[in-house]
């Protein structure tokens, strides 16, 4: 089937053009969300469930759901989509208010929800009032606190990947230099990563750098068409990837989830079908012109069902476990989940996104840069979760 490139790029003009949103993206980030979601509550150890570990009860779908973790590579994928085609061509103070008013409404919301959560659930342990500042900064990794959620650890490798974006954006971004940081940077990251694990604790990007790096190169795809440069430029993304999970999302998977032991060859196809997926989706010309607000509305709610679904769900599974059945109360506490994310959504995100976004960008933005927005392409792809989306993002 024909791949799709970007039409040729419009002269300049004081007002954004307008462009196709990829709607095929949204699903991918609900669908990355939802495995995560089913990872967490199928599959990683916890005490939630009345009938012992998730791996005892649900001995058949765990040995599926412990791959949900692959979400978190999917998310990583699309945000180096995603980010890198907002990024194009913007000002790097319009670019910081879109990101900063896209993450930190809702993850404020998510964090303080949790937090109470925590404090109030017999079983949960409380986060301090200080912890809790902390974690509201973003930042709670680099300083070394307790995260209010474990979910967290993605926002910190996405805002990483954040400031090298803007770090490009003052150098400026053109294909080449895109194409050549994508192919250069898992070249420098696989051996640092495996040779000195310690960095890649701190600085975390570092691990999972060749995801964003691939989704970076299916933007230029589409943006450019496809060339046998920006082919190698995956390839190389995409093998680093592979190897980098194999060694370590295996493991990492193995830590805590228990049951079977997790398969490096179907971790490695799996980090392979997370760019497949987001190719397909932006590069199939039927696949990127799919039309269905639908889509697009569970992709809303994929950032604000990242961020709330561990604890709300784990305290949902140990209310209705003990007086329904595995199964039923899975589907009920996953429906909770999507209930609070709906909420965040609609009471938080809608109502702060746009007056935040357009205060930083008065705030931030030069005087002769003021009539512009967004970039048309900012339209095309929607914000990541992340993660991020994670994302985000997210990754």
């Amino acid at each position: 089937m024909p791949l799709a490139p970007a039409p040729p790029a419009a002269p300049p003009s004081s007002e954004p053009q307008s462009a196709p949103r990829l709607r095929v993206l949204d699903l991918l980030r609900f669908l990355a969300a939802g495995a995560v979601v089913l990872f967490h509550f199928t599959a990683r150890d916890h005490h939630r469930w009345q009938g012992g570990l998730p791996a005892e009860v649900f001995p058949e779908l765990s040995q599926v759901t412990r791959y949900g973790y692959l979400g978190v590579h999917l998310f990583f994928v699309i945000s180096g989509f995603v980010i890198l085609s907002s990024a194009w061509g913007r000002p790097v103070g319009s670019f910081a208010a879109s990101r900063v008013s896209r993450l930190y409404p809702a993850f404020w919301a998510a964090v303080l929800l949790t937090a109470t959560l925590r404090y109030l659930w017999p079983s949960f342990e409380a986060r301090s009032p200080a912890e809790v500042l902390v974690n509201l900064t973003m930042l709670q990794d680099l300083f070394g606190v307790p995260r209010v959620d474990g979910v967290y650890w993605t926002l910190w490798v996405e805002l990483q990947f954040y400031l090298v974006v803007a770090v490009f954006m003052r150098i400026g971004i053109t294909a080449p230099r895109v194409l050549a940081f994508a192919a250069a940077a898992p070249l420098l990251t696989v051996p640092a990563t495996l040779a000195v694990p310690a960095l890649s604790r701190t600085f975390t990007l570092v691990e999972w750098l060749p995801l964003f790096c691939a989704g970076m190169v299916v933007y230029l795809m589409r943006r450019d068409g496809p060339s046998r440069l920006a082919w190698s430029a995956l390839g190389v993304d995409v093998g680093a990837a592979v190897l980098l999970s194999v060694v370590n999302t295996t493991s990492a998977i193995d830590q805590v989830a228990s049951g079977m032991r997790t398969s490096p060859t179907v971790v490695a196809l799996g980090v392979v079908a997370c760019v497949a997926l987001v190719a397909g989706a932006t590069l199939i010309p039927r696949m990127a012109q799919v039309d269905s607000r639908l889509l697009t509305r569970a992709g809303l709610l994929t950032y604000p069902l990242y961020l709330t679904h561990e604890y709300t769900g784990w305290a949902s599974i140990e209310a209705l476990s003990s007086y329904l059945d595995p199964y039923p109360a899975l589907l009920l506490s996953i429906g909770v989940c999507v209930l609070v994310a709906v909420l965040v959504h609609l009471v938080v995100e809608r109502r702060v996104q746009q007056p935040m976004r357009r205060y930083l960008e008065w705030r931030l933005r030069a005087p002769q840069t003021s009539a512009a927005l967004a970039p048309a392409d900012l339209a095309a792809v929607g914000v990541a979760p992340t993660a991020g989306a994670f994302a985000g993002r997210r990754r």
